[in-house]
């Protein structure tokens, strides 16, 4: 079991006794973020999402939700530390100019765990706007630390770091971090590193970093790379925080190469486990989103005038939304990569050029999508082709939720909803997820078997050593076996799937174009 496998696993036990579960706003809202719930259903969520959709707001609402008594831990912020709180204010964020609406009568609720009496109890606590916010000092008690975008702005260009700490005469106490942050530093910036010293002083709540190389060399974040003065920063720092914190940073990528961003994703994984932190960050980098595991994304859209949360997205259907991909003569969505293959060997050139096929993570999710064009007809003609598994019922459920137009006073008809459904929905054949289906057929022909690897030691694999119920992982169980990669072994058995079964009742009918 991977470190992600076991985060998911661990998220519903005490391991993870504080944790935000939720996040509410009321139909006043706050920044055109209202009447919306948004879940977190991992320890490390990233939030997509287009500019001013409202993902910076949710973070900075969550750092406000809650206190901190400890008055040595200050929040990661720049200010002068004899003014500084330990604890985040809605003016550390939220700022109003004259003339500006001030969001009276928003009310941000929140639900959330906290250990008590030898239990985990699950709490709700309101903030409400009237002339001013509800009282801090009745908020969760919680270290919380929000890295917003100035991190990246260079220690230079801020007059009172140099001011401390640029002159010959001043005054600062150094502590060398622990080498295992320091090694986790030196993996993500490639560099060899023996030490790194955190230098603090009593005039700002700032710490200037400084390096020191295994050839002697030695610089502070006066004189490095944006990009190293983010991971140093940040990775010092997070390491430090007590157990149990929350963690919200805005843009992870900033400043950072998509390899980078790739390595410093998987220490935060080992930091979060190892610390019990929750993480949520924003994100427009699809390598930090791709590498999340499904539980850990989230995708807003506003279709309309409504705030969408959508859960476990793919990455490609995130990153079609943030980039405006133009769209074909047809949309069709499909859960995951497995269906997407399927369907696209099914089909000839000529009509895969005509359409756009996009996974989209979760039955729910593709009806999500087609409720969108149902609804919008300006955005393209689309449908979606579902894995067996699909039931009428969630179906039905779904489409009530999803594809209504309530807004307009529209309600359930049974005759519309059957027409609709067969216009828009389809399925790949069986009850279950194309996995099983292609695992039940490879095991009813040995032609088949032998199209993927011609030995007599796959076909004996195949028909004695894999059951139906081993369908999860299909194709990596089947590249283990015959020593290809997974992407070739999955294309080998889709082929033959394709050239042997193509005419019993896939689905690609479903997709008629003129």
């Amino acid at each position: 079991m991977g470190i992600r496998e076991e985060l998911a696993e661990k998220w519903e036990t005490p391991y993870f006794s504080q944790k935000l579960k939720s996040i509410t706003f009321n139909e006043v809202g706050l920044r055109g973020v209202k009447d919306v719930s948004i879940e977190f259903n991992y320890p490390i969520t990233a939030i997509a999402g287009t500019n001013g959709i409202g993902k910076t707001t949710i973070l900075q609402l969550i750092a406000c939700l809650y206190h901190n008594s400890d008055k040595n831990h200050k929040p990661y912020r720049f200010s002068n530390s004899k003014k500084a709180k330990p604890y985040y204010t809605f003016r550390d964020f939220f700022i109003h100019f004259k003339g500006e609406d001030k969001s009276v009568g928003s009310t941000i609720s929140y639900e959330y765990d906290i250990p008590r009496r030898k239990k985990i109890a699950t709490l709700t606590h309101t903030l409400k706007k009237g002339k001013n916010w509800s009282s801090y000092n009745r908020r969760p008690e919680r270290p919380t630390d929000f890295y917003g975008v100035s991190r990246v702005i260079p220690a230079h260009e801020f007059a009172m770091i140099k001011n401390t700490f640029g002159s010959n005469s001043a005054t600062f106490t150094s502590t060398s971090i622990s080498p295992e942050s320091t090694t986790m530093i030196k993996n993500i910036l490639n560099k060899p590193l023996d030490s790194v010293e955190v230098n603090s002083s009593a005039k700002v709540n700032f710490d200037l970093n400084s390096i020191n190389l295994a050839n002697g060399l030695s610089y502070s974040n006066f004189n490095m790379g944006a990009g190293e003065e983010v991971i140093i920063a940040m990775i010092s720092r997070i390491t430090q925080l007590p157990n149990y914190s929350i963690v919200l940073i805005e843009e992870l990528e900033l400043g950072l190469h998509p390899k980078a961003q790739k390595k410093l994703i998987e220490k935060l994984f080992e930091i979060v486990y190892a610390k019990k932190l929750q993480l949520i960050f924003t994100t427009h980098s699809p390598f930090l989103f791709d590498a999340m595991p499904k539980e850990g994304r989230i995708l807003l859209r506003k279709p309309s005038d409504t705030l969408e949360v959508m859960y476990k997205p793919s990455s490609e259907l995130a990153f079609t939304e943030l980039t405006g991909e133009c769209v074909k003569e047809l949309t069709v969505y499909v859960e995951d990569k497995v269906a997407k293959s399927i369907l696209e060997a099914l089909l000839s050139s000529s009509v895969r050029k005509r359409i756009h096929v996009l996974e989209v993570g979760s039955k729910e999710n593709l009806v999500r999508m087609i409720g969108t064009h149902y609804r919008n007809n300006d955005i393209g003609n689309a449908i979606a082709i579902a894995d067996g598994d699909l039931t009428n019922k969630e179906l039905r459920g779904w489409y009530k939720n999803h594809m209504l137009k309530s807004y307009k006073g529209e309600l359930f008809d049974e005759v519309v909803y059957e027409e609709v459904s067969k216009k828009f929905f389809a399925k790949f054949p069986g009850d279950n997820a194309p996995e099983k289906f292609i695992l039940a057929k490879l095991k009813g022909s040995e032609e088949y078997v032998r199209s993927v690897d011609d030995s007599d030691e796959f076909c004996s694999f195949i028909a004695n050593e894999i059951s139906l119920e081993d369908h999860h992982g299909l194709f990596r169980v089947i590249a283990t076996e015959i020593g290809l990669s997974e992407e070739l072994a999955k294309m080998r058995v889709i082929d033959g799937l394709v050239r042997f079964f193509g005419g019993e009742g896939l689905t690609y009918q479903a997709i008629s174009l003129r």
